[in-house]
């Protein structure tokens, strides 16, 4: 009986060792086959370690070089709280040297996390201090931080990256693919100590990226800031804009918007001021489109320069009287451009007809894109001659009832300027890599003529004397020629009717004629007080001119010069 009973226990004992054996077998063909590369893969992050290298972003340069935007060292400050044994005396000493408020950074210590970032990109001397502060459970890396030498000048053209070094706006958006880089990383193989095994370390290098050289000239936004402040703080203006440009080239050489706002310091102001109003202010041009009107029509042959008109101080259209700021009297073509005559203009206007001068203005680049590669440009509005009304051939001619943005108007009128030829605006000059070899060159273009040689320089005469004679009488500069152009357009109220008292106030010039090497476009919107364009608006393009012609050493027609 008790041999029975030791035989029963013997093979249940077997079975079990068997049963045993079989499972082990089991879990060894789970673990190194059906799971073994899910296992060899966790092994592998506890053996191998793998570091992101990060590029660094490429540099913006302006036209001669000098920089305007570029990386530089500093350290984010993080927390392990589980680590921190005194969350109150750690928070007493990290929150005044990083800046920050003792609550909120008491807050952080007390997370319950396993990781929490107490301040990303501070700068990189405090990390002496957080060394010497000997805060257990705190911790740094070096990360790179985008910094603006130039700024607040030219926060709107440039932009500005996010806290993972991402373009957000500006250029640094536009181009954020050419400056961003390639990541790197490195690699190597721990002991069981964690320790590097001697020899496994493997470096895949990061590849910064390309730098960006602006049409941009650093000298002339100096300029145009410093004026544009002035004209703000003078005028009360609600919102102004600056643009400077080589007509020839297409070239943008400044570009300024108020309010403005600090690209260093950008999550400070509000995300209004970051929208940069030379590409995306839609605005009436008021009489700045007059010399469009006026190359049309001579390129048509349908005014001459002998002809008179007269101006009684305002014109019947379909039953609509419109009016001017005087009689003017008996005048000639070119008076009608000197005097700003909106009878005279929309006389010569109605020669032209509603589709020649739709198909001339579209020519000019009016309600077309400048294509300048910045995000937020509006095109503005040119209706087809189909959705005119019949007052439509009165208003137009005189800027009412289209809408241009400054840049889209600087660059349509700089075709008079460069003898009829509508270029392409150009902001970049070349991407390069950062070994300076370069990576693609963007030439200036021609777009088209519009006009004739011929045509296009008797309007920059004519434009000559709005200066010297004219309504642009304060943009005059004695010893250089100057032409230009004054406009004041009223702005339309919530009630969908033009506002009596809020205007558009501009003034566009171009120097030294017969062959302009500059272009300036000056709006400033709802000026206080005083505002024509002649009166508020020619006087910055005066300002920013005189400095312009120092600065590029420009001598007056009547210097003499003395030879040795």
């Amino acid at each position: 009986m008790s041999s029975r009973r030791f035989v029963h226990r013997a093979n249940f004992l077997v079975a079990i060792i068997f049963f045993i054996l079989g499972y082990i077998v089991f879990r060894l063909f789970m673990i190194q086959v059906v799971e073994g590369n899910e296992y060899r893969e966790k092994a592998n992050m506890v053996r191998f370690r793998m570091e992101d290298l990060l590029p660094s972003r490429g540099r913006i340069l302006d036209r001669n070089g000098e920089i305007l935007a570029r990386d530089t060292e500093a350290i984010s400050v993080y927390c392990v709280p589980r680590m921190i044994e005194n969350p109150e005396e750690t928070a007493q000493k990290i929150a005044p040297l990083l800046g920050l408020d003792f609550e909120e950074t008491l807050d952080k210590l007390h997370n319950r996390k396993s990781f929490v970032w107490i301040k990303r990109q501070v700068p990189l001397h405090l990390k002496e201090s957080l060394e010497k502060a000997h805060l257990i459970g705190v911790e740094w890396y070096k990360e790179n931080k985008r910094f603006y030498p130039q700024s607040p000048n030219l926060s709107h053209l440039i932009g500005f990256v996010g806290i993972d070094h991402q373009g957000l706006e500006g250029l640094e958006f536009a181009f954020n693919q050419e400056l961003t880089g390639k990541m790197g990383y490195m690699t190597f193989e721990r002991d069981g100590t964690g320790g590097e095994i001697p020899g496994s370390l493997v470096y895949t290098n990061p590849q910064s990226g390309y730098d960006l050289m602006l049409t941009i000239d650093r000298t002339i936004q100096f300029y145009v800031e410093k004026a544009l402040d002035q004209a703000m703080e003078k005028t009360r203006a609600r919102a102004g804009v600056v643009v400077v440009n080589d007509p020839r080239t297409g070239d943008i050489l400044a570009m300024a918007s108020r309010p403005r706002f600090d690209n260093n310091q950008f999550n400070d102001y509000p995300s209004e001021t970051w929208k940069n109003l030379a590409i995306s202010m839609l605005f009436e041009p008021g009489s700045t489109i007059k010399p469009l009107i006026m190359a049309s029509a001579l390129q048509e042959n349908k005014v001459f320069l002998g002809e008179k008109f007269f101006c009684g101080g305002s014109i019947v259209v379909y039953n609509h009287r419109v009016r001017d700021i005087k009689s003017h009297g008996q005048e000639t073509l070119e008076d009608v451009l000197i005097n700003s005559c909106n009878v005279g203009t929309i006389q010569i206007a109605q020669r032209l007809g509603e589709e020649t001068l739709y198909r001339y203005l579209k020519n000019f680049g009016i309600g077309e894109p400048s294509d300048i590669g910045l995000n937020g440009e509006e095109i503005g509005l040119l209706r087809k001659p189909r959705s005119w009304s019949a007052l439509s051939i009165g208003a137009i001619p005189i800027g009412q009832e289209l809408l241009v943005t400054p840049i889209q108007l600087l660059r349509s009128i700089s075709t008079v300027a460069n003898h009829g030829v509508l270029m392409k605006v150009r902001l970049v000059k070349k991407i390069t890599d950062e070994n300076g070899k370069t990576v693609s060159e963007i030439l200036p273009a021609p777009i088209q003529r519009v006009v004739d040689e011929e045509t296009a320089n008797l309007v920059l005469s004519m434009m000559q004397k709005v200066v010297d004679q004219g309504t642009g009488k304060k943009a005059n500069l004695p010893g250089y020629r100057i032409a230009g152009k004054t406009g004041t357009g009223q702005k339309i109220g919530p009630d969908g009717q033009y506002a009596i008292n809020f205007f558009y106030s501009s003034f566009i010039g171009f120097f030294p004629v017969p062959e302009p090497r500059f272009g300036i476009l000056v709006v400033l919107d709802e000026a206080q007080g005083e505002y024509y364009g002649g009166d508020i608006a020619a006087p910055v393009f005066q300002n920013i001119a005189q400095n312009i012609i120092h600065y590029a050493g420009l001598m007056p027609e009547d210097a003499e010069v003395t030879v040795y």
